[in-house]
């Protein structure tokens, strides 16, 4: 795995390395309280998103790097609208977490679906990960709905993991295995080629 430097690109965004010019626009973003409300974490003030962005650097220049706090940028211009961390566990697993994406990003609902897409990419073919789990607040609706609909399976749920909004909140887990996201990730055509051959060898070999 070593320090691989993260960039993968998708049709309406990057994932990127966080850089010492997103800091205007990571602020915004991570001290907003609306874009920060599902997760765990308080909105950060603008020293507490330069230290992060400092950190982040930190961590990518490490001969041993174990975790990677990434940007999510429009594809057309590498303005950043967002960002997730993925911190190793073991050889084979991590933890993907802090996934916020800025309110003013353009198409936000496409470009949370890209940026979880190449999130999982970066997991299993540039880290060579076997499984990544993640969570999201049990009221978190959207999140639910987009990970489900990528594939990613629910296998369970953490009680009362922070109180915010004067209330305790559950948290739902959330996993994806590499087999799984390999056989989804394929052109449906492509997976009904290769099932109708299947077939057809296996009615020559057994008439």
């Amino acid at each position: 795995m070593g320090n691989a430097l993260a960039h993968r690109s998708g049709r309406f965004v990057l994932l990127r390395e966080l850089a010492p010019g997103d800091l205007d626009r990571a602020a915004e973003m991570w001290g907003d309280s609306g874009a920060m409300r599902f997760l765990t974490a308080d909105p950060m003030s603008r020293q507490m998103a330069e230290d992060t962005i400092e950190r982040a650097a930190h961590s990518a220049a490490s001969a041993q790097r174990r975790s990677y706090h990434l940007g999510i940028a429009q594809h057309d211009d590498n303005t950043l609208i967002g960002s997730v961390a993925v911190n190793l566990e073991g050889r084979s697993s991590a933890c993907v977490h802090s996934f916020v994406l800025h309110p003013g990003a353009r198409n936000l609902s496409l470009a949370g679906a890209e940026a979880a897409q190449l999130t999982a990419a970066f997991c299993f073919q540039e880290l060579g990960l076997h499984r990544f789990w993640c969570m999201c607040r049990e009221d978190n609706t959207r999140a639910r709905r987009l990970y489900l609909s990528l594939g990613i399976q629910q296998q369970g749920l953490f009680r009362e993991v922070d109180f915010k909004e004067g209330r305790w909140h559950n948290h739902l887990i959330f996993d994806w295995l590499a087999p799984h996201w390999e056989s989804r990730r394929k052109p449906p055509a492509q997976r009904q080629t290769r099932d109708t051959v299947a077939i057809q060898t296996n009615s020559l070999l057994h008439p």
